[in-house]
C-alpha cells in the first residue's frame, strides 16, 4: 500500500481535523394561521422556525446576519405574544420567561425577546457569539 504525503501549509499544527456531527433534522411545522420569518422577507437568523401571526403588521424591520427584529403596532402585541407562546417548538426553543408584555426564549444558537410597548411590540432574535 502507497502512502500519499499531503504537504501542510504551516507549522505547528499536528491535530487531524474532526468530523463535525449535523444533528438530526427536526421537523418544523408552521401554524396553519402563521407565516415564518422567511415568507415576511427576512433573510437572516433562524428565519425557518420563527412564524408570526399571518394577519399581523410589519411597520420596521432589521435584518442583518448578527440580528433580527420585527416591529409591529401595538394594537396587535397581545396577539403576537399568545401565537409565540401557542407556536414556539418546545424541541428547538426553550422559553426562559413569560409575562404580559415580554417573552424571552432561546436555543443553542439564537437568544429571543419579544415585548409590548405602548406604541410598539418588537420581536428581536440575536445570534450567540460563537
Amino acid at each position: 500500500m502507497a502512502a500519499v504525503l499531503v504537504p501542510v501549509a504551516g507549522t505547528g499544527c499536528s491535530a487531524a481535523p474532526t468530523s463535525i456531527r449535523n444533528p438530526p433534522p427536526v421537523v418544523v411545522s408552521r401554524p396553519a394561521d402563521g407565516v415564518s420569518l422567511r415568507q415576511l422577507g427576512f433573510t437572516n437568523g433562524p428565519v425557518d422556525v420563527v412564524f408570526l401571526p399571518a394577519q399581523a403588521t410589519i411597520t420596521r424591520r432589521i435584518d442583518q446576519v448578527n440580528v433580527t427584529t420585527a416591529f409591529g403596532p401595538a394594537a396587535e402585541g397581545a396577539t403576537v405574544q399568545a401565537f409565540l407562546r401557542r407556536t414556539l417548538q418546545t424541541d428547538i426553543w426553550k422559553v426562559d420567561a413569560d409575562s404580559p408584555g415580554a417573552l424571552l426564549f432561546a436555543n443553542q444558537g439564537f437568544s429571543a425577546a419579544f415585548t409590548i410597548s405602548d406604541d410598539l411590540w418588537a420581536l428581536t432574535i440575536r445570534r450567540k457569539p460563537a
